[in-house]
């Protein structure tokens, strides 16, 4: 005859199970969120990249923004040094804003009443400080315009509530806010947390990954970066293209 199992061998057999289980699965989705971290330091670093290959062909200017002209999309500027779209999307982005699979991504001549510009094409955003049409009508629209570029902060990843844009508001954040405009500033700022809604700050591990003005991409936590030096005109910390070298 065989000898069976008894049923306290069972619930043990089944205990140890759920215990390894308990165990286990917090490491392995802290090593899945560590490849999304991984993952989408790489895309920055490129897009970092092809930014400064941008400012080299284009006489030191960076590229515009979707404002005033949705056609000056910067992810489509650069794609002469990039050729790929799929860098753009970030393993970290889970925002559903992104376009049904078959919809045509729009080119620099759609229309601006397009309804494809209603769609997410771009889990990052561009600071608008940087941009021709925007944050001082193009006083840093340069790289040489920048006192220390490797320290102002150029690129980030989207909330996922973010309506579709490509460019953040650095000059609306804050209390008071750099820039007057009651409508941004509640669009682009929590005064309740004194943080922004623009960027997913909290992405990986607390922090998020971010392209500086140079090109180079590294990790930082929106406490280390989100500071204020008015006596220097300094109202966004890392954010700031006046920021000349302090980083917290």
């Amino acid at each position: 005859m065989k000898k069976a199992f008894t049923l306290i061998e069972l619930l043990v057999v089944i205990a140890i199970i759920a215990i390894l289980a308990a165990i286990l699965f917090p490491v392995f989705a802290q090593a899945k969120l560590a490849a999304k971290k991984t993952a989408d330091l790489s895309n920055q670093k490129q897009i970092g990249t092809a930014l400064m290959m941008y400012a080299t062909d284009s006489d030191d200017y960076y590229p515009l923004t979707s404002f005033p002209s949705k056609g000056n999309n910067w992810p489509m500027q650069c794609q002469p040094y990039i050729k790929n779209f799929d860098m753009f999307r970030s393993p970290g982005d889970a925002s559903t804003l992104w376009p049904p699979v078959g919809v045509q991504r729009p080119t620099p001549d759609t229309p601006a009443g397009d309804s494809r510009w209603n769609y997410r094409w771009s889990s990052y955003l561009l600071s608008a400080f940087m941009s021709g049409a925007y944050g001082g009508n193009g006083t840093y629209a340069t790289v040489t315009s920048l006192p220390s570029p490797a320290n102002v902060i150029y690129v980030v990843l989207a909330r996922d509530d973010v309506a579709p844009r490509d460019h953040f508001h650095g000059f609306y954040w804050g209390t008071p806010a750099e820039s007057t405009s009651g409508f941004m500033q509640n669009l682009t700022w929590d005064a309740t947390k004194n943080e922004t809604k623009e960027i997913k700050l909290g992405a990986f591990s607390g922090g998020a990954n971010y392209a500086y003005a140079d090109g180079h991409a590294k990790f930082g936590k929106w406490t280390q970066l989100w500071w204020r030096d008015l006596p220097k005109s300094i109202y966004a910390g890392s954010f700031d293209p006046r920021n000349e070298g302090r980083t917290n």
